[in-house]
């Protein structure tokens, strides 16, 4: 009977002890998620200096993030022996939290079911953001070449004839587009 309240104990902690990372997790992943929506900004500006501000920033988060994801880890490892589910679990994330509630007390359940929820939807929204990023930055290096390209062929026109005696153009008919997004 000592044995079972001990391990009831030991498992309630460890629940506490989850939802305490997982709330982390959520801090940094929010942290994480403010970086992806000042950078718009700061893509859109010329200013390299709040580029690598923004980096590092991110930078910073991503390792916080991993540091937390290590902690959830070990805990949900522990958790996962403590109920002897070593077979039952196949692979962490979402669904092992699923598998979780199903053990922890209802407050506990309340707990690390808002916990994975938030999680979720800051991580849909993170994806979402850097795709949108993502796209503007290839779209600018796209006009950055075509730029380099336009301004090359006037610096450096080439031959100016072809092999059949015609005059080469260089397709210098370029435009100066300025697009705000």
């Amino acid at each position: 009977m000592l044995w079972l309240k001990t391990m009831n104990n030991e498992l309630h902690f460890l629940y506490d002890s989850l939802i305490s990372v997982l709330r982390k997790e959520i801090e940094v992943y929010s942290k994480l998620h403010k970086c992806f929506l000042n950078e718009k900004k700061i893509l859109s500006g010329a200013s390299v200096d709040e580029l690598y501000e923004s980096n590092s920033r991110k930078e910073t988060c991503i390792l916080k993030a991993r540091m937390v994801e290590e902690a959830r880890t070990k805990l949900i490892e522990r958790i996962i022996n403590a109920l002897n589910l070593d077979g039952k679990v196949l692979s962490f994330g979402d669904r092992t939290l699923s598998v979780l509630l199903l053990h922890g007390d209802a407050g506990q359940k309340r707990d690390m079911e808002e916990c994975r929820s938030a999680l979720s939807s800051l991580l849909r929204d993170i994806h979402t953001l850097n795709d949108r990023n993502k796209t503007l930055l290839d779209s600018s290096l796209f006009y950055v070449r075509k730029s380099i390209d336009f301004l090359g062929q006037i610096i450096y026109p080439g031959a100016t004839y072809l092999n059949t005696g015609r005059l080469k153009t260089n397709n210098l008919n370029g435009k100066i587009l300025s697009r705000e997004g």
